[in-house]
């Protein structure tokens, strides 16, 4: 009896010591997870507590680079805004069939969808409740990117605080009182209090935060986005724009990243900083409005096909972001880009000569059209034969990525555990 126990109490040291006991396997998903991390163990978001995936997401579009000795890694990635829920024939947030996808045979590699079309229509863009009843369709939409290894950026045109309507469009400077400036969203009174528009405003980054910590993905991590509010800033057609000096722009900036990534503990954020048409706007000057490095993932910008002098100021923007980009250790972008096939003459070679040419001589993580909608139309859509052979080829081209069998979220250079 005495020996039996001695065995006992000797197993249960040994046991307590480790000997004769193996390690609990990972399952798969920790493997990978162990093997992504040590693969972007170099790679540091703004955030520096950005997540595993969001991380990668970063990696990835850091590692696209037309220019690279890599074979691999001489690419862009393609996308477009709203390609699933706007076509020729609907536009809204409902699914529609992408007439990029009909033409090429692919869907973009990167969806970016407006905040704003989460509110009914006649809602205000500062209504809570507005906001959190579009909310679960939004989120569905970027959740299925996710799954399907899409990424996914979301633009804010957001209404003016003060806007004479409370319809959610109303972000120009006409629906704006020409004395209301971007300063008041963080105005503080002479007592230390808050002015009248800081609360709407926390309330919207609030409802923000909401629509963020839902997107749990299948293993309960939340689903990286790419953000980019206060866009085409060195324009006059937005309120943001119009009413901004440097130091006011990016204290806003720096205050609605700091809230929502120390206040709401928002983790899964790459954030894109974005003027338009650069070298034409603020020739020079748009770098200060830079918030920081500690505030900004993408450097980006948008600029459209108007007028001849397309392309010769498409170039000087890439170069010029391309260039500011690099120096701040940023991912560098195009936005938005097109030419409106409704109101602009035909140009049979505009995506491989005008867009994809310029592009394959420099290093940009991604490049996205401008939506397809009932009134406008920046991809072709089935039956445009004149253009669509030129579009097919871009697409098809070895150096565009679109949606596959990569998933975006990982990243793309580690093989399997």
């Amino acid at each position: 009896m005495a020996y039996k126990l001695s065995g006992i109490v000797l197993w249960g040291v040994l046991a307590l010591a480790g000997v004769g006991c193996s390690a609990e396997a990972p399952s798969p998903e920790e493997a990978q997870d162990e093997a992504d991390e040590a693969a972007i163990a170099g790679v540091a978001a703004a955030d520096p507590s950005a997540t595993l995936a969001t991380r990668a997401v970063l990696a990835n579009l850091r590692s696209f680079d037309l220019k690279s000795s890599n074979a691999w890694d001489r690419r862009v990635l393609f996308g477009q805004q709203e390609y699933d829920t706007s076509n020729r024939a609907a536009h809204g947030l409902g699914k529609v069939a992408s007439d990029v996808e009909q033409v090429s045979g692919k869907q973009p590699g990167l969806v970016s969808y407006e905040l704003s079309s989460a509110y009914p229509g006649s809602t205000s863009v500062f209504d809570r409740a507005g906001f959190a009843a579009g909310r679960p369709a939004l989120r569905e939409l970027i959740l299925d990117k996710r799954r399907r290894g899409i990424l996914t950026s979301l633009v804010w045109h957001l209404r003016c605080p003060k806007a004479r309507s409370t319809l959610p469009d109303k972000y120009a400077p006409a629906d704006c009182p020409a004395d209301y400036t971007m300063a008041e969203l963080l105005e503080r009174k002479p007592d230390g209090s808050r002015g009248a528009h800081f609360d709407e405003w926390k309330g919207m980054l609030d409802e923000l935060a909401e629509l963020l910590w839902s997107l749990k993905d299948d293993r309960g991590a939340l689903a990286p986005v790419l953000l980019r509010p206060f866009h085409e800033f060195t324009g006059e057609w937005f309120w943001w724009g119009r009413s901004n000096t440097p130091e006011t722009y990016a204290a806003v900036w720096r205050h609605m990243v700091t809230y929502l990534r120390e206040g709401r503990g928002l983790h899964n954020v790459l954030w894109v900083f974005c003027p338009a048409a650069p070298t034409e706007r603020h020739l020079g000057g748009y770098e200060r409005y830079y918030p920081g490095d500690a505030f900004v993932d993408v450097v980006s910008f948008d600029r459209y096909d108007h007028s001849s002098s397309f392309a010769a100021g498409f170039a000087d923007d890439l170069d010029a972001v391309g260039g500011f980009a690099r120096a701040h250790g940023k991912v560098a972008a195009v936005a938005e880009v097109g030419r409106d096939l409704v109101g602009m003459p035909r140009s049979p070679t505009w995506f491989t000569r005008s867009l994809l040419a310029p592009l394959k001589t420099r290093s940009f993580g991604y490049v996205a059209l401008w939506r397809n909608a009932p009134w406008e139309k920046f991809a072709p859509e089935p039956g445009d034969a004149e253009i669509a052979s030129d579009f097919k080829d871009m697409t098809s081209d070895e150096a565009v990525l679109l949606a596959g069998k990569h998933d975006l979220y990982r990243p793309l250079h580690v093989a399997a555990p």
